[in-house]
């Protein structure tokens, strides 16, 4: 096999699976739009288009003039397909931009659709002539058709990446408007491809010619491959491609180490050297097949690279973030060190972290309408440089806004990849604030509890004392009333008898208030005399105004 049959093998069979199973995964979408529906279309025509060419290639491989049905019907396949590609292009592109665009020209929408799909009234005609006897190949049968067909289509492509610009235009997700942006370009310099091969004479230029005119078509590659990298990096059009995209990359790897490498290898071998056929080839493949392990190991690692090089540094911050979260308890402690960490690996100037609590000013007027408009990420510039920030994500916990994530510094520090990173991590770090309140209240309502548990202590503490000082009290101005009662001892010291009952009285108050203190406080509701509340107050302190030499006066 020449490389040229090679790459149209390898190139035809990769662009008919990669379209296809794109429509297939659309097809196991529950309720596709109308929008989808066109792109389904679309992905089918070019799955179709080069499933065609795939087999006329199996067929000029196997060389067999008995499957001349074969050959017709595969160039009738990739022709009708070929032919709907334009339409179903500016189609698309005219839906998405009705979707996108408040002031896209709407009236003049179904006028161009229609117009779109006014060259294929000549299809049943191309059909009848690609499959009449006797054979010719496609493009000379339909020679005075190609060029109109292809100026046709290139322009079809260039409308269609003007609209790719004027719709990055309008995006606000920096993300989306890459991919937009990208698309565009690739139909640009496929159009320019297809002028260039077909409509200058590169296509007769010899096997120069002809290498261009199978780049040429397998370029319709490029705006399906940038389809599924996002659907496979970002979940683009809510839509997996699973592991098996790794697995699929190391067969065509094999496969081409096979064609390119062994095969050639060994008959050039068999050709220098009178070496049994096949024997070389067959030790060869024993070879690969013990590669094949570390081979695929490699395609992994370099395929993840690819796709998902901010998974590790994803898992690093979501780690430290909840880890964080469990052992400070403090909300301060805590958002200081994740704005610390979060700068330190995505490396950006400016990171801050606002309770919904602490939103003052320009900042509360941006949660308000937050919540008004139940938003998760602030996008629009006015808003955004009214607080100096290039994004700011709304972080919302259980139907309540949380907090406020706040990323300033230069464009070029938050990249694509970055912002990925932060949406995912807002979730984390609202669960980790919320965490942290809890926590802190968890911490408040124990000091609460512990406090009222020493008062609870202090109280049968003062009960316990109280007990005990009552009894000896008791006793004792029983013994000074006794004494006072015997005249000689009243005569000498009844002064001093009447001055201990009567510090024996006020301990007693006083030690019947710290029981008061220590039993649960019952408010009865009765009337009083002001100055007899008033004059017990001043008793209660009696001793102490005598001690300061204090007047007071009622």
């Amino acid at each position: 096999m020449s490389p040229l049959e090679i790459l149209k093998l390898v190139g035809f069979a990769t662009g008919a699976a990669l379209h296809l199973y794109l429509c297939w995964l659309l097809l196991l979408r529950r309720g596709i739009r109308q929008t989808e529906r066109i792109l389904l279309w679309l992905g089918l025509s070019l799955g179709v288009w080069h499933l065609g060419n795939f087999a006329a290639t199996i067929y000029e491989l196997l060389g067999l003039p008995i499957l001349l049905w074969w050959l017709k019907s595969a160039h009738l396949i990739a022709y009708v397909a070929l032919a709907l590609l334009p339409p179903l292009l500016i189609h698309a592109h005219l839906k998405l931009w009705d979707h996108f665009d408040e002031r896209a020209p709407r009236r003049c929408f179904p006028f161009l659709i229609w117009f779109s799909y006014t060259p294929l009234v000549l299809l049943p005609w191309v059909v009848y002539q690609l499959w009449r006897d006797p054979y010719e190949p496609p493009l000379a049968r339909l020679s005075h058709l190609i060029i109109p067909f292809i100026l046709w289509f290139a322009i079809v492509q260039w409308e269609c990446a003007a609209i790719d610009l004027r719709l990055a235009r309008l995006v606000k997700a920096a993300r989306e408007r890459r991919a937009i942006e990208m698309f565009g370009l690739t139909l640009t310099l496929m159009g320019a491809f297809f002028v260039l091969t077909y409509v200058f004479g590169a296509r007769h230029w010899g096997r120069v010619g002809r290498y261009l005119e199978v780049i040429a078509i397998l370029s319709s590659i490029l705006p399906t491959a940038i389809i599924a990298y996002y659907i496979y990096r970002y979940r683009y059009l809510e839509l997996v491609i699973q592991r098996s995209l790794i697995y699929a990359v190391f067969a065509v790897l094999v496969m081409l180490i096979y064609l390119y490498g062994i095969r050639r290898f060994s008959l050039a071998l068999e050709a220098r050297y009178p070496l049994r056929a096949g024997v070389i080839e067959t030790l060869l493949i024993l070879g690969l097949m013990f590669l094949a392990a570390p081979l695929r190991r490699l395609t992994e690692r370099y395929v993840k690279r690819l796709f998902a090089r901010e998974v590790g540094l994803y898992r690093e911050l979501v780690a430290q973030v909840g880890a964080a979260a469990a052992s400070y308890g403090e909300l301060a402690r805590f958002i200081g060190f994740a704005e610390r960490r979060v700068c330190e690996l995505l490396e950006l100037s400016y990171f801050k972290i606002v309770p919904a609590s602490q939103a003052q000013g320009e900042l509360g007027e941006l949660l308000r309408l937050a919540k008004e408009r139940e938003l998760t990420q602030l996008e629009d510039d006015a808003l955004l440089k009214r607080i100096a920030a290039l994004a700011c994500y709304v972080l919302w916990r259980e139907g309540r806004v949380a907090s406020l994530m706040i990323v300033g510094g230069t464009a070029q520090e938050l990249t694509a990849e970055k912002r990925e990173v932060l949406s995912v991590l807002a979730g984390h770090i609202a669960v980790a604030i919320e965490n942290c309140q809890l926590l802190e209240e968890k911490v408040k309502l124990e000091r609460e509890l512990g406090q009222r548990e020493r008062l609870a202590a202090l109280g049968q503490l003062a009960a316990t004392v109280a007990h005990e000082i009552k009894n000896p009290l008791s006793s004792i101005k029983a013994l000074a009333q006794v004494m006072h009662e015997d005249e000689s001892v009243s005569r000498e010291y009844g002064r001093d008898l009447d001055l201990i009952t009567g510090e024996i009285d006020r301990l007693n108050r006083s030690v019947s208030q710290l029981l008061s203190f220590s039993r649960p406080a019952v408010v009865a509701e009765e009337s009083t005399h002001l100055r007899e509340l008033i004059e017990s107050a001043v008793a209660l302190v009696q001793a102490e105004i005598e001690q300061h030499r204090t007047e007071i006066s009622l």
